[in-house]
């Protein structure tokens, strides 16, 4: 009788210690609000950097309205409402002088801010992990706790803003070796910091070049990108989007008269515009296979309210991780042209490009940012993957111009 009360309290004692729940709260909380710390900490320093530029900006607009340089003011204002919308200061939006040097400190700055962010996650998700490891091994067979703490684990490892941070903690692979020059030597590039992987369009259609080494282009026009709502607004803090368009004229006929009392000057042509554009991983990371949609519009030389939408291009773009940026060339429009100027009539027609909507999905076909170069283009902006779309033949619109 003795010996099964103890075989009793015994297992009663085991049973109870069984049904305990896990320690996993006491670990999870500390574990949160380091996480929250290391998060507040780089948006602090990231808002600083950001206060610093955008002083050194109205003391630049200060200057240039006092010297009535009309030139360098639209270009201070334009690049502060840039950056209020974006956050962000990419290689194609460098200015020279003085503001550069502003840009390339708060370039820097928000780098140190991303690269301590990501040593503190680091250390904190591994610790953790260790932690979790541990208390495994403590539960035994208990299979509650067990499938606790399982998930847990996979919950963090999965986090794409801690798995970011604990990839840029691993050391750099290092580079095959070569032969260097005498005394030079070159440090690899961390994950976190390597170029991303790019490859051609379709058929070579789109062209991939790594920041700041696409090739220039002349007369490359910026165009300030608009949110056409709040959702896309609040996506800003994880990607970023650029945009600017540059046109080459082509196949021009010019045709010079003159008589009796009149003369006159007529040029038609097509004008070829493209879109260059650029999509930053900010918070996080883009996965492989994504795309981005570009829809082109133009509208008539003599009717600027007839808006038309000449081609959509869907661009799959490649993996970027927190941090990285991609250039991509589209493919662009053609754009027909006609001006006639004349001793007693001037009259010209045809289409001008008139702006962009550019959207960014994932591989699955989710929504991630949208923008647009015109708030007039806003009602126009798709909430779904759109199918590619080649441009017509080239329309002829020379209203009463046409040769």
């Amino acid at each position: 009788m003795k010996l099964f009360k103890h075989i009793l309290i015994g297992g009663l004692v085991g049973l109870a210690a069984w049904a305990q729940p896990t320690p996993l709260p006491e670990l999870k909380k500390p574990f949160e609000a380091g996480v929250r710390a290391a998060q507040q900490q780089g948006r602090e320093q990231l808002r600083t950097a950001s206060a610093r530029y955008l002083a050194a900006l109205a003391a630049a607009e200060q200057v240039l309205q006092e010297s009535h340089n009309a030139q360098g003011l639209a270009w201070v204002l334009a690049e502060r409402q840039r950056f209020e919308q974006a956050g962000t200061i990419p290689e194609e939006a460098l200015g020279r002088g003085p503001l550069r040097r502003a840009q390339e400190a708060w370039q820097e700055q928000a780098g140190q801010a991303q690269a301590e962010q990501a040593r503190r996650l680091s250390e904190l998700a591994g610790k953790y992990i260790q932690e979790l490891a541990r208390l495994q091994q403590e539960l035994g067979d208990n299979p509650e706790g067990l499938a606790e703490v399982k998930a847990e684990t996979d919950r963090v490892l999965d986090n794409s803003i801690i798995r970011a941070a604990l990839q840029a903690a691993k050391p750099a692979k290092p580079a095959p070796e070569t032969a260097p020059a005498a005394g030079a030597t070159k440090p690899a590039a961390t994950a976190a910091t390597a170029p991303p992987k790019v490859s051609p369009g379709p058929a070579g259609a789109y062209k991939f070049f790594p920041p700041g080494k696409e090739p220039p282009a002349k007369e490359l026009k910026p165009l300030r990108l608009e949110f056409p709502n709040m959702a896309s607004r609040s996506a800003a803090s994880a990607y970023g989007l650029g945009a600017g368009v540059f046109a080459d004229k082509d196949k021009l006929e010019g045709n010079r008269q003159g008589g009796a009392g009149f003369a006159f000057k007529q040029e038609r042509g097509v004008s070829h515009t493209t879109a260059r554009l650029t999509v930053t991983s900010h918070g996080r990371e883009l996965a492989e296979g994504s795309r981005l949609a570009v829809h082109y519009f133009s509208r008539p030389v003599n009717s600027p309210a007839d808006c038309h939408e000449e081609r959509v291009e869907l661009i799959t773009l490649p993996a970027l991780a927190r941090g990285q940026a991609v250039v991509v060339d589209g493919a662009g429009i053609d754009l027909g042209k006609f001006e006639h100027h004349g001793t007693r009539k001037s009259f010209k027609g045809g289409d001008e490009f008139y702006g962009l909507i550019v959207s960014l999905f994932s591989p699955d076909g989710k929504m991630l940012i949208q923008q647009c170069s015109s708030s007039a283009l806003a009602k126009a902006c798709p909430s779904r993957l759109p199918e590619e779309k080649q441009q017509e033949s080239l329309r002829e619109r020379y209203g009463g111009g046409k040769p």
